[in-house]
């Protein structure tokens, strides 16, 4: 025995939610503009583009009205000559209403959801699409209201007639219509109207790419501005894990021994700790603060060194004072000296370390960093420090706070490194 199957109870609910899509709807999803750049700022049409358009538009309405008036002798003069004028007026209302839409539509659909794809064909077809009806309504507009109209002509007697004294001022009323020779076709207006159709489209379009792109540049440029905070801000809150490690340690064996200099020991690295977390966080510090956190470090870097040699490390400023302001950024000069502790030779007399910073009074700075090298690193090259906090960094850093306006010489000899940095004003 046969049995029919029946549609299942699952099939006729899915059947009955499946909502329909009408022609409003497709219409609609159609001409919702779609943008390259899907955010709501390109998706509104600027403020200054609604003013650029109207303002346009009023400034040819004026031209054509004086255009209209100045052919005749005189202004209108009574309310009745002025009624004459009104076909003028509607036509030149229909003209900016249909060259609004055509710019807006332009602004809105046709560039976006073509040129934004790299459709240059469907440009044009839809370019076409939107000129030919403007052009039509605009064609047909102004044929029928110079049928209509009519236009008023004064003119003034030269020569005096008798009886009436001077030459007066007559009237007539001219209608348009009596004098076809004078009236453009419709297809001669159709073809004008394809015209200024077409430069609608044109200057909607230029706007609205040359927006986007300068849009596209700002955002690109505000990008790139971030990456490099971004990669700046990690070159310079990187701390040396080797030079924290052996501060601890310093300070520990202090402690330990229950020396006088640990409580110092503590408090310099302290400075150290707040300047690198918090003071450092700016673009640019004073001169003075950068070598204040300088002498702080080189105080820590003085404990590994027995009392008697505290004079193997040497720090020398000229052209500088205690409140300088001359702006830097932070910690650029930390990892040179860094680099002379790290690889240096501290047993080295009479002098191990020898800095120098001399400031010019063009504020030009001249930073130099010395140390000697142990006989058994002679040969081998300067090594990068781990962490990328090193040579190679401070090049990058250089390069993105200083573009052009550095110059690192490194040099090594058997017996000595030798670091300068040069930063112009």
């Amino acid at each position: 025995m046969e049995t029919a199957s029946l549609p299942s109870a699952g099939a006729g609910v899915a059947a009955t939610l499946t909502p329909r899509v009408g022609w409003r709807h497709r219409v609609r999803t159609w001409l919702r503009p779609t943008n390259w750049s899907a955010t709501a700022e390109a998706a509104k049409v600027p403020r200054w583009v609604h003013i650029l358009l109207w303002l346009w538009l009023l400034v040819l309405d004026g031209l054509k009205i004086n255009n209209t008036l100045s052919m005749l002798p005189r202004l209108p003069a009574t309310t009745a000559e002025w009624q004459l004028q009104l076909p003028l007026l509607g036509r030149l209302l229909v003209e900016d209403a249909c060259a609004a839409m055509l710019f807006y539509l332009t602004w809105r659909w046709l560039v976006p959801g073509t040129l934004g794809r790299a459709r240059v064909i469907q440009y044009v077809l839809g370019a076409a699409l939107l000129v030919l009806p403007y052009a039509a309504v605009v064609g047909w507009t102004a044929t029928q209201t110079a049928r209509k109209g009519v236009q008023v002509s004064a003119y003034r007697i030269t020569r005096p007639v008798p009886g009436r004294g001077r030459g007066q001022l007559e009237t007539t009323i001219v209608e348009a219509g009596k004098t076809p020779g004078l009236t453009p076709t419709f297809w001669m207006r159709l073809f004008s109207s394809c015209i200024v159709g077409t430069f609608i489209v044109g200057s909607a379009s230029a706007l609205r790419i040359t927006g986007d792109y300068v849009r596209g540049q700002r955002n690109r440029r505000e990008l790139e501005r971030q990456q490099l905070l971004t990669e700046l801000a990690m070159l310079k809150t990187q701390i040396n894990p080797h030079f924290l490690f052996n501060t601890l340690n310093n300070i520990y064996s202090l402690t330990s021994r229950k020396s006088d200099k640990a409580p110092e020991a503590v408090l310099r690295l302290a400075e150290i700790m707040r300047y690198l977390l918090y003071e450092s966080s700016t673009d640019t510090v004073p001169l003075s603060r950068e070598l204040t956190h300088l002498r702080s470090f080189l105080d820590l870097q003085r404990l590994r060194l027995a009392a008697s040699a505290q004079e193997a490390i040497v720090l020398e400023v000229a052209g500088t004072h205690p409140d300088c302001a001359h702006p830097i950024a932070p910690l650029l000069l930390l990892p040179l000296v860094e680099n002379a502790f790290k690889h240096g030779d501290l047993t080295a007399r009479p002098v191990a370390v020898h800095i120098a910073l001399h400031l010019a009074p063009d504020g030009q700075l001249r930073f130099s960093v010395l140390n000697s090298v142990a006989p058994a690193d002679a040969g081998r090259e300067l090594p990068r420090q781990p962490g990328g906090v090193g040579l190679v960094n401070l090049r990058r850093r250089l390069e993105l706070l200083y573009p052009t306006r550095y110059a690192l010489d490194v040099q090594t000899t058997p017996e000595q490194h030798r670091v300068t940095l040069v930063l112009l004003p």
